[in-house]
């Protein structure tokens, strides 16, 4: 009959370890993960769909200049030939040579401000996307802390158990689809 008592005793001992553990796992310690930046930013479509239009952007704009380089060579090569057959140029097409030589230059000065203008605005829409997306993934997968990987300095050693990255990539994406 003394074991009935014990055995009671001990299960309710047991029930209530593992309810303290259960509570202890569940509020007091973080859950954390990390992500590798580089790898994500790589694969958010949204930087794949950003990069396609910039490159068709920059290809545009190429075109323009090397038309121009074009026009430019002619025009250089024709006055060179005047200047070996008659030993002068004419004055007005050295000036519209001149004066097309400083429009190429303003223009592909102008250009590549632009560019790199375009490719800040991409890559600040892409990281102010994927920062959200990234919240929203920590919020909906109950995680405490997800650390960015990007070999700085700030993320020096993680078992690859934590990494999330791959899961990063699909919810995002799918985010961004508007799939979830």
């Amino acid at each position: 009959m003394k074991i009935k008592p014990l055995l009671i005793t001990t299960l309710l001992s047991g029930i209530g370890c593992f309810t303290a553990l259960f509570v202890y796992h569940r509020f007091y310690t973080t859950k954390t993960a990390y992500i590798e930046i580089k790898k994500v930013f790589n694969g958010f479509q949204m930087k794949a769909e950003l990069e396609k239009k910039y490159k068709q952007t920059q290809k545009g704009r190429d075109k323009i200049l090397d038309s121009l380089t074009f026009n430019l060579k002619v025009m250089s090569k024709h006055l060179s030939d005047q200047k070996n057959a008659r030993g002068e140029v004419n004055k007005d097409e050295l000036y519209r040579f001149e004066y097309g030589r400083e429009t190429y230059l303003k223009l592909k000065s102008q250009y590549d401000e632009d560019n790199a203008a375009l490719s800040r605005k991409y890559d600040d829409q892409i990281l102010n996307q994927l920062t959200e997306y990234v919240m929203a993934y920590g919020r909906e997968n109950n995680y405490d802390i997800i650390f960015g990987a990007d070999g700085n300095g700030s993320l020096m050693y993680s078992k690859a158990s934590y990494n999330v990255s791959d899961e990063v990539i699909a919810f995002i994406n799918n985010k961004y689809k508007g799939l979830d």
